[in-house]
């Protein structure tokens, strides 16, 4: 079964927040996306790539990006959920960022418990100010 998503960088011992995922923590539009790629800061994980930029609202945003080299819609659809619920339980990142993850090629292949842990690595790095 599925581990609970922990790691570094995403403490389960913060104070609860909302458990509901809606369209104010999206990167929805396009636009977002692009500008996310052209002025955000790259952190390069072994399955996962963060866009990171300040954002224009008061909360972060989660924007996930997965090609269909990937796999079915049912693989791409469980990184999206899998990915969401880190984001979403992550406590380093409560500042207004927009985040845009690109996942890997073979990161459909990887466990849960590996996916936090590259996850937690990154929003650590974007934390401490970027160091590679």
């Amino acid at each position: 079964m599925l581990s609970e998503p922990s790691g570094p960088g995403c403490e389960s011992s913060a104070p609860r927040f909302s458990e509901t995922f809606g369209k104010d923590r999206r990167v929805l539009r396009r636009a977002d996306y692009l500008d996310t790629y052209s002025s955000g800061r790259r952190y390069v994980g072994r399955w996962l790539v963060l866009f990171v930029r300040p954002a224009r609202g008061s909360a972060a945003r989660l924007g996930v990006t997965i090609t269909r080299k990937t796999g079915s819609a049912v693989v791409r659809n469980r990184l999206r959920r899998r990915l969401r619920e880190l984001f979403r339980r992550c406590s380093e990142l409560r500042a207004a960022v927009d985040v845009v993850v690109n996942v890997r090629a073979g990161a459909e292949e990887t466990s849960f418990a590996e996916l936090s842990r590259d996850f937690g690595k990154l929003v650590a790095r974007v934390g401490a100010g970027g160091s590679p």
